[in-house]
């Protein structure tokens, strides 16, 4: 568990800190403000102690151990000829891949996401088109008003006795 950098009294699982953080910032944008620690993204500090926290951060470590350890050293056998070759594929005028134009029209099922309540209806009417075709036909269901009267009308009232 891991205390929020804004309010202590929040508390909540690793994985959830950056999403909290996000909703907490807007709240507490104009009382409080915080650094972003060089060494790590997910440290937020005040600014009286970010000073402090940059000389004893621990992901310092890892950083100053990348900086000064030498880098790796090519042999000859992690070396390869450069393989020479006439192609060249930004010469070639091909149109640019659009993933929404495909699936579209191949047989993958698509799913309505982020879309209003009544644009996800037309869009499900579509697809329905697009797999079953032009002559696809959509059952229509009763009026509300309707399946309302039909179940009054179907009721026997308890004090007949025909």
């Amino acid at each position: 568990m891991v205390c929020c950098p804004y309010n202590k009294t929040h508390r909540m699982l690793r994985k959830k800190l950056q999403q909290h953080v996000l909703k907490c910032r807007e709240l507490h944008k104009d009382t409080l403000e915080l650094r972003v620690c060089p060494f790590n993204k997910s440290h937020l500090i005040p600014e009286p102690e970010f000073f402090q926290h940059t000389n004893t951060c621990e992901d310092r470590k890892i950083i100053i151990h990348y900086q000064t350890s030498a880098g790796a050293v090519l042999s000859e056998d992690t070396r390869h000829a450069k393989i020479e070759t006439e192609e060249n594929w930004d010469d070639d005028d091909v149109p640019d891949y659009d993933p929404q134009v495909y699936c579209s029209t191949a047989n993958i099922v698509r799913e309505p996401n982020g879309m209003f309540r009544s644009q996800r209806k037309a869009f499900i009417k579509e697809e329905n088109r697009r797999h079953f075709g032009a002559n696809f036909t959509e059952e229509q269901k009763p009026p509300k008003a309707a399946v309302n009267k039909r179940r009054k009308d179907n009721r026997q009232s308890p004090y007949d006795r025909s």
